[in-house]
């Protein structure tokens, strides 16, 4: 174990910690309830840039601040603000059509499992797709930007691997993580949400590594 490991370690339990315990816990969630796009913004920008981090760490064998650092943790805030957004907009929207009987969800439990499965299917088939391949086009822009090389759109969409993003991203990480993953998060109390799903960001690295050497 490298002192990075241990570092970037810490620092994970820390951020968790604030989370737990009950005095800071209680403060972040009434925050969390006036002001859910800044929370939104900072556990993205925290949690999910720290995915990244371990992305690089296990794909290249050391902890680097990668190219465009602060930049991509702006686009993880962003992203949180939009998770929110997301998160409530899917979660309203199945439980509407549930309740026209336009979907099966049972009763009792089952309709609690149900509600979070098809909240899940429905949001990680429709808009995740088109998010996750934005996000990628964003992420070449910074690197980029940062280089300072000509941005051309065209250019950029033939550099990415697509081959890749359809048959991995798409193909397994919606079916056997993504899915099954936002279910939990579905299942879980709505303070609860998008700190597990800023969270789901750090095993999704681990997940991306293993594919991108595969790949």
């Amino acid at each position: 174990m490298k002192k990075g490991d241990l570092v970037w370690g810490i620092a994970l339990v820390a951020f968790i910690s604030l989370f737990i315990f009950p005095s800071t816990a209680s403060v972040l969630f009434k925050v969390t309830d006036k002001h859910p796009y800044i929370m939104g913004f900072s556990k993205f920008s925290v949690f999910a840039t720290m995915g990244e981090l371990l992305t690089y760490r296990m794909a290249k064998g050391s902890w680097k601040i990668f190219t465009g650092f602060l930049f991509k943790a702006l686009v993880w805030g962003i992203i949180g603000m939009l998770t929110v957004l997301m998160f409530n907009l899917y979660s309203s929207g199945v439980k509407t059509v549930a309740a026209a009987g336009l979907l099966p969800v049972g009763k009792g439990i089952l309709k609690s499992f149900l509600l979070a499965f098809w909240t899940s299917a429905i949001m990680n088939l429709t808009f995740s797709p088109v998010f996750m391949a934005v996000h990628r086009i964003v992420d070449v822009i910074i690197v980029k930007k940062m280089n300072k090389v000509a941005i051309h759109l065209s250019e950029i969409i033939q550099e990415i691997n697509w081959e890749y993003f359809a048959s991995f991203i798409l193909g397994k990480t919606i079916p056997f993580f993504w899915i099954p993953a936002h279910t939990v998060a579905f299942l879980l109390p709505s303070d609860y949400r998008v700190l597990f799903a800023a969270l789901l960001s750090i095993i999704l690295g681990i997940i991306l590594s293993w594919g991108e050497r595969k790949a």
